[in-house]
């Protein structure tokens, strides 16, 4: 009688074991979809962020006039890359055309870089999770 009930637990374990390995990878699938949905609203704040201040810094540039709020933007709300070439046009004593237009264009290119490196962290999560 005790090797017959052995063999019901058993196979009542066994059988809920095809449960337990379903829960345990859609719980994996659903943190990987809520990690790719967080970076993608990161990615996308970022991206609106950026195009703002490249449109109020071209203006800036052409006027010589930063304003303060455009200034906080690259400094909080930007990486670090893109605060340190802000920086670097500051820092610039020439300020020609030709040396706004480089700055300019080294900071959309910062700008840029940050949004490749969060579509490069969606892509790899996704990956990691096989969901491509």
């Amino acid at each position: 009688m005790s090797e017959a009930l052995i063999g019901v637990v058993i196979g009542g374990l066994l059988s809920s074991l095809g449960t337990w390995i379903t829960l345990a990878v859609q719980h994996r699938r659903w943190i990987a979809e809520m990690r790719i949905a967080r970076l993608q609203a990161k990615r996308d704040k970022l991206e609106a962020t950026c195009e703002s201040i490249l449109r109020e810094l071209a203006s800036a540039m052409a006027n010589n006039s930063y304003p303060s709020s455009m200034m906080s933007d690259i400094d909080f709300l930007c990486p670090e890359p893109v605060s340190k070439m802000f920086e670097a046009l500051m820092a610039d004593e020439n300020k020609d055309d030709l040396a706004k237009k480089n700055h300019y264009y080294l900071i959309a290119r910062a700008m840029k870089k940050a949004l490749k490196d969060i579509d490069d962290q969606i892509d790899a999560v996704a990956l990691s999770n096989g969901a491509a």
